[in-house]
C-alpha cells in the first residue's frame, strides 16, 4: 500500500515540475510568432534555447532566434496606411530594428515566459 501511495506522490510531484523540452518550446514560440500581426512582415528562424528554469507555474527560457523580414518597410506603410493599429506596429518595428527591407535578418536573444495550459506550453502574452 505504501508503494502505491509513494508512486502516486512521485507522479504528482513530477507533473508539477515538468520542464518543457527544446522542441516543445520551439513549437510554442513559432506558434506565437505565426499568430501575431507581424507574420506578414517577418518570420522567425534558428530558434535555440540558451538556458531556462522553473519559477512558480512558469518556465522562463533565455532564447536566441533570427528575425527575417519578408517584406519591405515601404510596402507595409502603403498597405497599412489606413489602419491606425498597423501603423503603430510598424512604428514599433522601426524603433526596434530601424529601416528594414526584404531579406534583412536580425539576431535576437531574450527571456520568454512559457505557461503550461491544457493544450500544452504556450508563450505568455
Amino acid at each position: 500500500m505504501n508503494k502505491i501511495i509513494s508512486g502516486a506522490i512521485i507522479l504528482l510531484l513530477t507533473g508539477c515540475t515538468e520542464i518543457p523540452n527544446d522542441t516543445t518550446l520551439e513549437k510554442a514560440f513559432y506558434s506565437a510568432a505565426q499568430s501575431s500581426k507581424a507574420n506578414t512582415i517577418l518570420t522567425v528562424d534558428n530558434f535555440v534555447k540558451v538556458s531556462g528554469y522553473i519559477k512558480q507555474d512558469y518556465y522562463i527560457a533565455e532564447i536566441s532566434y533570427d528575425i527575417r523580414f519578408i517584406s519591405n518597410q515601404e510596402e507595409q506603410q502603403i498597405v497599412n496606411k489606413d489602419t491606425l493599429t498597423s501603423g503603430l506596429g510598424l512604428h514599433a518595428l522601426s524603433m526596434e530594428y530601424g529601416q528594414y527591407k526584404l531579406g534583412d535578418i536580425s539576431s535576437n536573444q531574450q527571456q520568454v515566459i512559457f505557461i503550461k495550459t491544457s493544450t500544452g506550453w504556450q508563450v505568455k502574452a
